[in-house]
């Protein structure tokens, strides 16, 4: 397996790590010859660890989400719900609102990091093994001593 293949690997199990915690899902791209970056939801740390009371969350996002699932207040207009819903928010916070939550990506890779740290790491060796002996076969097929 090449370090590339490790590195996509990496990433697309700290992606599976975030992803049931919101609708919207992650995705690992591929944005140069050897380099991945992995698009979170912006808002992956309020969906795995709440928001607390104190601040009203975005409009425009709980207006998607109330569209996207059909929610209507009786008496109020789907912007209404968003505006309800957000204001609820910022009063009350969330239900699954976890005080001094550590960070979801941090956290997320530090859980793979070991893992395939190592895999890189030994990927690493192969692929520079493969380099430096590439014209050269590893060892000598005659060896001669002479006085």
């Amino acid at each position: 397996m090449s370090l590339i293949d490790v590195a996509r690997e990496f990433l697309m199990a700290v992606k599976h790590e975030l992803d049931p915690s919101t609708t919207r899902k992650g995705e690992v791209i591929q944005s140069g010859q050897f380099e991945f970056t992995l698009l979170t939801p912006s808002h992956i740390q309020f969906a795995k660890y709440g928001r607390g009371p104190g601040r009203m969350p975005p409009v425009d996002p709980l207006l998607k989400w109330v569209q996207d699932k059909g929610i209507q207040f009786d008496g109020l207009t789907q912007e209404g719900t968003a505006w309800a819903i957000a204001k609820s928010i910022e009063k009350r916070g969330t239900k699954n609102y976890v005080p001094n939550a550590p960070n979801a990506l941090d956290e997320a890779l530090t859980k793979h990091y070991r893992t395939f740290g190592e895999r890189m790491l030994n990927a690493f060796a192969v692929e520079i093994q493969g380099e430096i002996f590439k014209d050269t076969p590893p060892f000598p097929r005659e060896i001669k001593f002479g006085i």
